[in-house]
């Protein structure tokens, strides 16, 4: 992690100052560890420097004294060469003249005896100096010396000569060799300190005042300071708005402004120095602010001087020293002006001294600064002191009173003379580096430690260590050397678990704060009571219930702070004491108070007073208060009861006293009490009911409102609580007037009700909205997967998904459904469309990687394959004239039965909804916008719908537009733009120019007929005259009142008539009614009587002129007066002459004629024609330029008649449509719930999202499948077998995919993916036929099956976990693996015989052979030879690489950190992987771009994914190796750990790279840990060989392990022993003989190996006659073993012979059984036999003790043998091994034990 990022997180975090829980253990713990290891291995670099460089310790070497001529006291020292210069003052007396014996002395050091030797006085002969010395004293009569000082080659000789310590006079000398040289008396002026601040002071200015309440100035924004409010006040945040801060102090003057005061500030490192003058005070106040651990600390000291340490360390003052860490301390030396006078360092550069001297007393402090340490020593405070050059200080400390003999000290310090060379070991590494250099280093390491040691001193405290830590490893280039001891390994441990703690921190910090924050609280509050108590006068007795309640109070909140977390424990027991202290004090003044009788008569006043208030009380609210006041009185009294009862009084009279008189009150309160209940009630009585009724209203109020504003369920919850908080208060308000209570009751349950209600209503739109989102998102994603399968690049699909507006669409779905709090949908849909993205991009690679040929063919190794690219669905088909269901790219086709979809069988050839046989499409659109234009009739698309008089004036091309916009709604009606419109413009101007010109011959003539002989031949009078009456009034109302809607209501009822009228007479079709009676409406409403059409009348005439020229008119006549007085008769008469009449015109009808028979009629009976009544308009036209395609359209030419257009278009709109949109339905409802029975969702192979097409699949599965589909499917192209037969059997233990890599091969070469579940179908399942399933399970998984086989094509028909299948199940498949491709089925209770020659059909079957025993797990040997069987648990060939490799690649997604490679380049992978195995990156090359931060963790991650993978290959191996032995054969308990991709990605969610190989290895014992949970008693063995595997068995677990595995070997050769089976247990016993002595033979032939070879391996040619002897005794007691052993087994088999032979006449007549060890019968004995038998055993079990310890002492006796070898000559013998125990022996096979017991 960069820097910038750990500030930043550290920021981020804010100041949090520990870990919590676990992950502070674990950091603490590392960081304690690795400092501990740090601090070993400097504590033996600074033993190897100081071997180095030597080492100086300061030292006291002893006390010697000097003696001056006289009594003086001494200033000062120094030293020139060997010796030094003593100053001091005489004090002369009588004596006029000051000598320079009386100044100074000379002494010589001696550092080998340690001793001090007086000198003359030789420097001072110069004759100028003894000039200006007699001057000095003569002119300045109080002169005195002060001090040397030095400075360079120059010693300056410093004298006092006035009352200010400024008033000095300097004698300068210069050093040369050992000797002094004067120079000259005028260099005062170079008598100078060095700075006494080694940083500026920077003034504050007004630009850096924050107003504000309270105002404060921002001193670098690091720390706000204010004067104001009477305190000075240090603040960290920069809030105006409070006036509180983390420092503060009162100030002299509380009325200042913020810029009266003078503040100077210097920043040093992380600290802040403040000099604060406030207004009109004298001294300025020195607080120096530590930013890193946000405290302020007061230190005036500073204000004289204050020095910088090195490497920016810290402050060093005279009295102390603040280091950046936050550490200060200050010595009570009780010294002060002093002044930094100069530093010394020492030539190690490891010590630094301090000196600091008091001008006016001549005192000095020395400070030394340990730079690797980071502290200071106890202070040394002299008179003087001084160095010579071997680092020897002299020093003295001077007395109050002149003496001559004066105590110097010498002590060895390591502040030498730069040309002073100790002894150095030149040779050494630590010598080239050099002593400074490493100690500089060892400090910067133990302010690493100083760190780790800070529990939690500040917020940035592990960000302090990552920096400093990697300051070390990047500054220091020597830390990783052996000869450094390789401190740059604990250092960067450090520095990885600092990094680790860095984001870690937000906790404690708060917890911390608030524990303050809290115990300042309190710690207030108990001052101002405390301050309180002190200041009153306790003159009443309120004061002492005041202050005790108080008190007591306050003790309550101490006692409570102690269960805050990281309290002042010491604060808290403070605080208590101090309170409990006053609260006994207080008290017993309290008890001698109350013992004054007259001590209580505030009280007795108060209650009387109260009292007598009652009678007055006139409203309950006062009465209220009146009750309140009167309870305030009783606890007051109760608490003084209670402090009189815990208080220890030694007179009990006084305390019966007290608690007598403060009874007597009580009785008086009591009484008021009652007297108040009373009169409360009475008033309640009064104000109760008026109270309740507003109460009431209010509360039904704000429910109103409260019902308004709930928009959201937890709305209503939220104001439902509130309303009934306010019921619970009328009910306690009201609780003493029931019948109030009872209407609560009521209202609680109506208020309840209504908000249940109202939730119920917002969830329900709540839902509905979320489902309608729900329904878009899905809409949408469908969409979007569409398009980027479309996408030809990465690229291309991360920049759709970044910009595209259908991505932005379903983010703001999610948004929305966020709002409504509907998570489960939210995460559904981000889900998906993750899954959509990620399988873009994988189909992506596909494509190009997979794909050839475009999309249609797909390779797998050496062959390709045709691709699918329809997708499944199910569909309708007319097929053989039915109408069928059909699976896209199937052979399924499946007869639909259902009545009401075959009765609309007329409409199956119609595609669509506004075209059939009849009706053009254009005319269908030209009759919807006709009937929208003229009679609003339309489906609400009235905007869209023109003024009518505005369309009548369009020109054709206007009308084509707005029929254009008409058009575009009803997408759903197969308009072509450009035809369709096209045409019904045409059509629709047509019928508009006619609409305006025929009138109500708009009507059909049939209809108009109808209605007219309805009228005037058959409607009674009366009758006709009232309707005719009411529409004639009605046409008057709609004259004035346009809009009226009576119009329906009349035409009704005169449908009702005519359609009586056509029922009786059937002269007329029903069709026709409503038009007649809506034709006679407006004829009556009229009232010019009935309209005649031009045709009609000329169709008449024409009549009426035949019948005169051939003389026939007579008899038409005379044949309809034949039949007048019956109106039917006669009207069907006159149609029949009409009729012919026409059918006689050229010898056929005339198409247009044939339409007005009826009218002609109706006039012909009638026997006139009022010619004034007919309309002359023509109601057809031919139209031409039509460009549709129909049988109705003639080469362009459409004849347009409107009446026969509109009854056509009528019936279409009311018959054709209404059962074709049903038809269109009822298909799809038959279709989807086909659909949801064949559940065709599961049938679609997905790819999993955690899918990696890896090197071991590409490179190793794909190609063997293809292998496998080549032959069962056939390739694309000229070389496709017609042979197609097969099976692909996949085996492996669970958890490797083996159904997720067959449903990526079924998704990519699109065929149906057929999951049958083994599982579910079961051992009992034998037969295809569904009925003859024992379960609902299997059942389902049967249908499923022999679905599949109906589908016949396209499809993979998949059985998985066959090892659960019935051999019997099996078989039925090895017809269809063959090259026949048939199988029996049953489908739907039909049996079939599928043969699927020829056809697209795989078959796969997978299964774990290990999760079975052997006997369920048979696969029919017909069937497995015809397949083809892969492991995908094992290494297939040479691809041990990829097989390993692949535990890496599928993981990738499960780690959070890897999980971004997995939407990147493969080859990105395969490098990642290659960095993190071979610890190198030359060479290697990354397609994408990473930064180096990025692409560590990466590889940092990967080594340890590296890790675990090599641990689930081991049990992986272990796992297959162990399920692959048969029980009999096994040495150990079966392994049933498994190491599968699944627990392979299971650990890789947990692995982060800061794991170290402790922590890794943890992860994985525990994750294997919990998967033994479910083995139960198998869990030990199962764990203990998982450790044995990983090598990390303890002496403890091995012994234990191996016991089990011993126990197990017994209990397999037990296995099938009876108790009471004697000869098997026999049997037994002498296999365990063989066993031993198999072990001891292979001991003692190791044993004489050994001895028979040469320390080289050779073997000795030569005997060694030393050993002879014993081995001869050796093999002489082998044999003599052997040859027992030997007698042992004749007499067994004589015992076992002469036992069955004495039984054997019993044993005749006895059942006979095997025995399951011998193979031989057993028979039951008598018990004489048996208890020989018993005998026998007992001495078999004896004997196999004593070969036990036969063994032993053969091991011991070769042990012995062997050792004694070490006396012979070298080169004999090799040295026996340790072990004394004979090696295992090797199992024994249990083919070659029966061919020794033969």
């Amino acid at each position: 992690m960069a820097q910038a990022e750990l500030e930043n997180s550290a920021a981020e975090s804010g100041p949090s100052q520990q870990l919590e829980g676990g992950t502070y253990e674990i950091i603490r713990n590392r960081l304690n560890g690795h400092g501990q290891e740090l601090r070993s291995r400097l504590d033996q670099l600074n033993e190897g420097r100081k071997e180095v460089f030597g080492s100086i310790e300061t030292t006291l070497l002893g006390t010697e004294r000097i003696t001056t001529p006289h009594n003086c006291v001494p200033r000062d020292l120094v030293a020139i060469g060997t010796r030094f210069l003593f100053g001091y003052n005489v004090f002369l007396g009588l004596k006029s003249e000051t000598h320079l014996t009386d100044v100074f002395g000379i002494y010589s050091f001696d550092p080998e005896e340690r001793a001090f030797h007086e000198q003359p006085l030789d420097w001072f002969e110069d004759e100028r100096f003894q000039k200006d010395f007699a001057d000095l004293f003569r002119y300045y009569k109080d002169a005195k010396f002060a001090k040397f000082f030095v400075s360079g080659p120059h010693v300056y000789f410093v004298f006092r000569v006035g009352q200010n310590i400024s008033d000095i006079k300097v004698f300068k000398w210069v050093v040369r060799g050992d000797a002094l040289v004067y120079v000259d008396a005028r260099s005062e002026h170079e008598f100078t300190y060095p700075s006494q601040h080694e940083f500026s002071w920077t003034r504050a200015t007004r630009d850096m005042h924050h107003e504000g309440k309270y105002p404060h100035i921002s001193i670098d924004d690091r720390v706000f300071v204010e004067t104001v409010g009477g305190d000075l006040t240090i603040k960290i945040e920069d809030n105006t708005d409070s006036g509180e801060g983390l420092y503060s102090e009162p100030v002299e003057e509380p009325d200042q402004t913020l810029d009266d005061a003078e503040i100077r500030y210097a920043i040093v490192g992380n600290l802040v120095l403040l000099r604060i003058r406030p207004y009109q005070e004298s001294q300025a106040r020195y607080i120096v602010y530590n930013e890193k651990i946000e405290q302020a600390r007061r230190l005036d000291t500073i204000e004289q001087a204050c020095v910088l340490l090195p490497d920016d360390h810290g402050l060093i003052f005279a009295d102390g020293y603040y280091l950046q860490n936050g550490e200060c301390k200050t010595f009570e030396t009780n010294l002060s002006d002093m002044v930094f006078e100069k530093r010394l360092a020492s030539p190690n550069g490891e010590d630094f001294l301090y000196i600091f001297y008091n001008r006016e007393s001549g005192t000095y402090v020395h400070l030394r600064y340990n730079l690797i340490q980071q502290k200071v020593d106890t202070p040394v405070i002299c008179n003087g002191a001084t160095f010579f050059e071997a680092g020897e200080m002299v020093c003295f400390r001077a007395q109050e009173e002149p003496q001559k003999h004066h105590a110097l000290q010498i002590w060895q310090t390591q502040y030498t003379d730069p040309d002073h060379v100790p002894e150095s070991n030149t040779d050494s590494l630590l010598y080239k580096i050099g002593n400074k250099d490493i100690v500089r280093g060892m400090a910067e390491c133990h302010e690493i430690l100083g760190l780790i040691e800070k529990e939690d001193s500040y917020a940035n405290l592990y960000l302090d260590l990552v920096k400093a830590a990697g300051d070390v490893l990047d500054t220091f280039f020597w830390v990783s050397k052996p000869e450094t001891f390789r401190i740059d390994e604990p250092l960067l441990e450090i520095k990885n678990a600092a990094t680790a703690a860095v984001d870690e921190f937000d906790k404690v910090v708060r917890v911390k704060r608030n524990t303050a924050e809290q115990s300042a609280r309190v710690e207030k509050q108990t001052a101002e009571i405390i301050t309180d108590v002190n200041h009153r006068r306790f003159d009443h007795i309120n004061d002492f219930v005041q202050s005790l309640g108080d008190l007591r109070r306050i003790r309550g909140d101490i006692i409570s702070l102690r269960d805050l977390r990281y309290i002042d424990e010491a604060l808290v027991e403070k605080l208590e004491t101090e309170v409990a202290e006053y609260a006994d004090k207080l008290a017993h003044r309290c008890v001698q108070f109350l013992l004054d009788p007259a001590a209580l008569n505030p009280y007795q006043e108060r209650v009387s007073g109260q009292a007598d208030q009652i009678e007055g009380l006139t409203k309950v609210t006062d009465a209220k208060q009146l009750e309140e006041d009167i309870a305030t009185s009783a606890a007051d009294l109760e608490m003084l009861i209670e402090i009189v009862s815990n208080l220890k009084i030694d007179d009990a009279t006084h305390r019966t006293t007290i608690i007598d008189n403060i009874s007597a009150i009580f009785a008086t309160v009591n009484t008021a009490r009652a007297a108040l209940k009373n009169k409360t009630r009475d008033l309640m009585s009064v104000e109760g009911v008026a109270e309740f009724n507003s109460q009431m209203k209010l509360l039904n109020q704000s429910v109103v409102n409260y019902l308004d504003i709930c928009d959201t369920p937890e709305k209503c919850d939220e104001f439902l609580t509130k309303v009934m908080i306010q019921l619970e208060e009328l009910e306690g308000r009201f609780a003493e007037f029931d019948e109030f209570v009872l209407q609560l009751t009521e209202k609680r349950e109506e208020i309840y009700n209504a908000f249940e209600t109202r939730k119920l209503q917002l969830v329900e739109a709540r839902n509905k909205r979320a489902n309608s989102l729900m329904k878009a998102a899905e809409r949408i994603l469908n969409g979007i997967k569409t398009r980027v399968d479309s996408l030809e690049s990465i690229n291309d699909i991360n920049g759709y998904f970044a910009s595209d507006l259908m991505i932005d669409k379903v983010r703001d779905l999610v948004s929305e459904l966020t709002e409504l709090d509907d998570t489960v949908k939210v995460d559904d849909i981000q889900s998906r469309l993750k899954t959509v993205r990620e399988d873009a991009v994988r189909q992506l690679k596909d494509r190009q990687e997979l794909f050839v040929g475009g999309e249609n063919a797909i390779q797998l190794g050496q062959h390709r394959f045709s691709v699918n690219v329809q997708p499944l669905d199910l569909t309708t088909v007319l097929r053989d004239e039915a109408m069928c269901l059909h699976l896209t790219g199937t052979n399924f086709f499946e007869v639909m039965q259902d009545q009401e979809l075959n009765d609309s069988r007329h409409v199956w050839d119609q595609e669509v909804i506004s075209e059939n046989r009849d009706v053009y499409r254009a005319e269908y659109l030209s009759y919807c916008m006709f009937r929208a234009v003229t009679a609003g009739v339309g489906d609400n698309l009235e905007e869209l719908i023109p003024d009518p008089a505005a369309l009548s004036e369009m020109s054709v091309e206007q009308i084509a537009a707005e029929v254009g916009r008409f058009m575009g709604p009803r997408y759903t009606e197969a308009y072509s733009k450009g035809v369709h419109d096209h045409d019904a413009a045409k059509i629709v101007h047509a019928l508009l120019s006619m609409n305006n010109s025929i009138g109500l011959l708009r009507y059909n003539t049939r209809a108009r007929a109808l209605a007219s002989v309805f009228w005037q031949q058959f409607n009674e009078k009366q009758q006709k005259d009232l309707m005719q009456a009411k529409l004639t009034g009605f046409g008057s109302i709609t004259e004035v009142f346009p809009d009226t809607d009576k119009q329906a209501a009349y035409v009704a009822e005169l449908a009702g008539w005519i359609g009586t009228f056509v029922e009786q007479t059937g002269i007329f079709p029903a069709a026709l009614v409503e038009e007649a009676a809506e034709y006679l409406f407006y004829e009556m409403l009229d009232g010019r009587g009935f309209v005649i059409s031009r045709t009609a009348a000329d169709l008449y005439d024409s009549f009426e002129s035949h019948l005169r020229s051939t003389g026939h008119k007579q008899k038409v006549v005379d044949s309809l007066d034949s039949v007048r007085k019956d109106p039917v008769a006669g009207f069907v008469l006159a149609r029949n002459w009409v009729k012919g009449f026409v059918q006689g015109l050229n010898g056929q009808a005339a198409a247009t004629d044939v339409d007005y028979i009826d009218e002609v009629a109706l006039y012909l009976r009638a026997g006139k024609l009022d010619h004034t009544t007919v309309v002359d308009a023509r109601v057809q036209q031919d139209l031409e330029g039509l460009v549709g395609g129909h049988s109705v359209i003639q080469k362009g030419g459409y004849r347009l008649n409107f009446n026969r257009f509109m009854q056509k278009l009528n019936d279409y709109q009311h018959q054709v449509v209404p059962r074709y949109r049903r038809y269109i339905e009822r298909k799809k409802e038959l279709v989807d719930e086909a659909r949801d029975d064949m559940r065709l969702e599961e049938f679609r192979p997905r790819v999993l999202t955690s899918f990696v097409r890896n090197k071991l699949i590409d490179e190793v599965y794909l190609p063997l499948i293809g292998d496998n589909l080549a032959k069962q499917i056939g390739v694309v192209g000229e070389g496709k077998r017609t042979d197609l037969m097969g099976l692909l059997l996949l085996v492996s233990p669970p958890g490797y995919g083996k159904t997720t890599l067959m449903e990526y091969i079924s998704n990519r070469l699109g065929i149906i993916f057929m999951k049958i579940n083994g599982p579910a179908i079961g051992h009992h399942v034998t037969s295809l036929d569904p009925t003859e399933a024992p379960n609902a399970g299997a059942r389902e998984e049967v249908e499923k099956l022999n679905l599949a086989l109906e589908m016949g094509d396209n499809v993979m028909i998949y059985l998985d976990d066959i090892q659960h299948c019935n051999p019997e199940l099996l078989q039925k498949f090895i017809s269809l693996c063959d090259a026949q491709r048939k199988i029996e089925g049953v489908y739907k209770g039909q049996t079939r015989t599928y043969d699927l020659r020829g056809r697209k059909v795989v078959v796969v079957m997978a299964g774990n052979p290990y999760t079975e025993s052997g006997e369920k797990f048979q696969i029919p040997d017909m069937l497995s030879n015809r397949a083809d069987v892969y492991n995908l648990g094992e290494i297939i060939g040479d691809t041990a690489d990829a097989f390993e490799m692949s535990y890496l690649e599928n993981c990738l997604t499960s780690n959070p950190v890897l999980s971004k490679l997995a939407s990147r380049s493969q080859q990105d992978v395969y490098a990642i992987i290659k960095m993190a195995s071979q610890d190198s990156r030359e060479g290697i090359e990354m397609e994408g771009n990473y930064s180096v931060e990025e692409l560590n963790e990466l590889v940092a991650t990967m080594k340890k994914l590296a890790t675990v993978r090599d641990v689930i290959l081991k049990v992986n191996r272990e796992y297959i190796r162990s399920a692959a032995q048969a029980d009999e054969y096994r040495t150990e308990p079966p392994f049933k750990l498994q190491g599968s991709y699944r627990n392979m990605n299971r650990i890789a969610e947990k692995v982060v790279s800061i794991m170290n190989d402790e922590e890794l290895e943890t992860l994985i014992v525990s994750n294997y840990e919990n998967d033994s949970q479910t083995l139960t008693s198998d869990n030990e063995a199962n764990m203990l060989k998982f450790r044995e595997l990983m090598g990390i068995l303890t002496e403890e677990e091995a012994e234990r392990w191996a016991h089990i595995k011993r126990a197990y070997t017994q209990n397999v050769k037990m296995k099938g022993l009876d108790a009471d089976d004697q000869f098997g247990q026999v049997v037994l016993q002498m296999s365990n003989f063989s066993d031993g002595l198999d072990a001891i033979r292979k001991a003692v032939v190791e044993g004489v190996d050994r001895m028979g070879e040469t320390p080289d391996g050779e073997v000795a040619n030569s005997p060694v006659p030393t050993i002879n002897p014993q081995l001869d005794q050796l093999i002489e007691q082998i044999s003599g073993v052997q040859q027992g052993l030997d007698n042992i087994g004749s007499a067994v088999s004589a015992g076992v012979d002469e036992i069955t032979q004495s039984e054997r006449p019993a044993a005749t007549a006895a059942p006979v059984a095997a025995s399951p060890v011998t193979g031989t019968t057993t028979t039951d004995f008598s018990e004489a036999s048996q208890a020989r038998l018993d005998d026998l055993i007992q001495q078999v079990k004896g004997i196999h003790a004593g070969l036990a310890d036969i063994g032993s002492a053969l091991s011991a006796g070769i042990e012995t043998i062997t050792s004694g070898i070490d006396d012979e000559p070298a080169g004999l013998v090799e040295e026996a091994p340790e072990s004394s125990s004979p090696p295992p022996a090797e199992p024994v096979d249990p083919a070659a034990d029966d061919e020794e017991a033969e």
